[in-house]
């Protein structure tokens, strides 16, 4: 019944409401970060314009260094510049919270697009060569050879065999998922990594988002490339064939298979491919990461890394991550091999068996097959996806 008691803020109340809050409605969104945060950095502590300042002074301490330890562990500070400078690391616009929505859809359609665009004029072809080199049973299969046997029917026609529409159903999966999941990863794991709080390396932080991210890519995407590695590695579509009739059956393979081997034969191979690909987006951001940082020694204070500069720590990182993740990329493509087709035999036991008959040369012979266009698909891909997907990005909607 005091009147002082009943004028005084209900700041604790409002402390256990938000300790509840776990995010789950602003993590894919910078904008709802800025808008949180902003709405903390306004709440009155104590005090107003009726002269009731002395609400200040008998605040209790306890809601106080809550408040202040939340602030600390999103590495936010109470002032809207440093807000809108953490908001920026993470690429886009400081948006307004009616777009939060649209912010997601844009960097969906952003990644889409480019990845599309990207397989369609070099990463389709390179992706086509590497997998018929990885699968051929020749003794020695030159990268000038299997252009050769891809061609000699059809053409340069037949370097695209495969992407209508399989390969372009997952190229725009292939960014648009991987775009996503990395979005969101990098909202919970990045925060994590600054203040004074910090749980994580930012280095250790940006490279687990690369990998979830990688990991959620390879179970999606999995059954798309198990259906165009079948054509690629089917030897009737090597055979002189119209690009309509070449049409109809890369669109009618997926029925064959699921009337045949199963629905479950979609999937096959798909834990090996989601393994892989963690590793793949790990390496990649950890690598880049790592000569971006490198380069970054060289300038002063102030001073950020150029696009050209960038994109050769992309390629250095694509390089290494080639090395790493090579034996992995040739299994996945030998599990689902047209050749294996109805075979149950599992990416372990396939292994053993390739070590018990060629020995060990044999199978690092065999697991370094396709090596060159791997290289550059892998380096190009990095460049694509890490470094350019953000500048047109913030070119078409974001900061200019």
């Amino acid at each position: 019944d005091n009147p002082v008691e009943s004028r005084r803020p209900k700041i604790d109340d409002d402390d256990d409401d938000d300790d509840n809050n776990d995010g789950s409605c602003s993590m894919l969104s910078n904008a709802a970060i800025s808008t949180s945060t902003r709405a903390r950095v306004a709440m009155p502590v104590g005090g107003n314009d009726d002269g009731r300042s002395e609400n200040r002074r008998v605040e209790p301490m306890r809601s106080e260094r809550k408040r202040r330890r939340r602030q600390t562990k999103w590495g936010m500070a109470n002032s809207g510049a440093s807000i809108n400078k953490v908001v920026g690391l993470r690429g886009g616009a400081n948006l307004a919270p009616a777009q939060v929505r649209s912010e997601v859809f844009q960097r969906l359609l952003v990644s889409a697009l480019v990845t599309l665009v990207y397989e369609a004029c070099l990463g389709h072809t390179l992706e086509f060569i590497k997998i018929d080199m990885q699968t051929s049973t020749a003794e020695s299969y030159t990268c000038r050879d299997s252009i050769r046997s891809i061609t000699s029917k059809k053409g340069t026609a037949g370097l695209w065999d495969g992407f209508l529409p399989w390969g372009c159903i997952q190229a725009i999966s292939k960014g648009a998922v991987f775009g996503l999941a990395h979005h969101i990863a990098s909202q919970i794991l990045i925060p994590m990594a600054k203040g004074e709080d910090a749980t994580l390396p930012l280095t250790l932080a940006m490279t687990m988002a690369g990998g979830i991210a990688g990991g959620f890519q390879g179970y999606a995407l999995s059954p798309t490339l198990l259906l165009k590695t079948r054509i690629m590695t089917d030897s009737i579509f090597r055979q002189s064939m119209s690009i309509w009739k070449t049409l109809h059956l890369s669109a009618t393979i997926g029925y064959r298979v699921v009337v045949i081997e199963g629905i479950q034969s979609l999937m096959k191979g798909s834990n090996v491919f989601a393994l892989k690909r963690v590793f793949d987006w790990s390496t990649r951001y950890f690598f880049a990461d790592l000569f971006e940082s490198w380069l970054s020694r060289s300038l002063s204070e102030g001073e950020s890394l150029s696009l050209l500069k960038k994109s050769l720590a992309s390629l250095l990182g694509g390089v290494a991550s080639t090395y790493a993740t090579l034996p992995l990329d040739v299994l996945v493509a030998k599990v689902q091999d047209a050749k294996k087709a109805g075979d149950n035999t599992s990416a372990l036991s396939l292994f053993k068996n390739e070590l018990k008959e060629k020995g060990l040369q044999g199978l690092v012979s065999s697991y370094m097959r396709g090596f060159g266009p791997r290289l550059w698909h892998v380096c190009l891909t990095v460049v694509v996806l890490k470094t350019l997907s953000p500048v047109v990005y913030n070119h078409l909607f974001g900061q200019h």
